[in-house]
């Protein structure tokens, strides 16, 4: 761990275990977050700011826990394993807050989170957030097919969601996967759902989205 990452990491570390103040923790949680780009050159440093960073998505101070997605998000695929391994089935808040940094980061090891949230979840921000995130998530070639058949079928889910931002978040997921390439069958698979969504779905908005999804899809 190099001096000048001790340097930059301890004094904010400090200040977020005395911030006295709600205000002051998202004060301190900020600062923490913008250094934590200079930190990516000294992994154990890096992994410091991941912790404490998983540490405030526990906080109940949803500014501070906002700020620690983001830091955990600019960490990219490092961030990942953490994640996967701080989730606490106990607690619920801290959950959610992982599951919308495991949507952003697009890290293939997130698809069974994602998948568990988009069925199960309480909360409809979290399941149309895990629902956005099953469309963004990156395969490798070898898990590629697998892997997209698991968010479609995920997002089938997605689309009987008796909330509508949870629809619209499985069209728009559902178009991204088409944009990045899927086999003939899956094609048609996803184009059936569209058309079901653009002339049956119960609420305007996700009909619209539904038909803009068919009218871009690439040819």
């Amino acid at each position: 761990m190099s001096s000048r990452a001790i340097d930059t990491l301890e004094p904010l570390l400090r200040a977020i275990d005395g911030a006295a103040s709600r205000d002051e923790l998202v004060r301190c949680t900020r600062a923490l977050t913008q250094a934590m780009p200079a930190l990516a050159d000294d992994p154990p440093s890096q992994q410091r700011a991941i912790a404490c960073c998983l540490e405030l998505l526990r906080s109940n101070n949803p500014g501070a826990a906002l700020l620690a997605v983001k830091g955990l998000v600019d960490c990219g695929a490092v961030a990942v394993e953490p994640l996967l391994n701080s989730i606490d089935e106990r607690d619920y808040g801290a959950r959610a807050w992982a599951v919308r940094a495991l949507a952003a980061l697009g890290d293939q090891r997130g698809l069974a989170v994602l998948r568990r949230a988009v069925a199960q979840d309480i909360g409809p921000s979290v399941r149309q957030a895990a629902a956005h995130g099953l469309g963004r998530l990156t395969f490798s070639a070898e898990e590629r097919s697998e892997g997209q058949l698991a968010c479609l079928e995920s997002l089938e889910t997605g689309l009987k969601d008796e909330e509508w931002a949870v629809r619209y978040a499985s069209v728009v997921a559902l178009q991204t996967l088409m944009k990045a390439g899927l086999e003939p069958p899956l094609r048609r698979r996803v184009a059936t759902l569209l058309e079901r969504h653009r002339d049956a779905d119960d609420t305007l908005v996700v009909r619209l989205r539904a038909l803009q999804a068919l009218e871009q899809q690439p040819l």
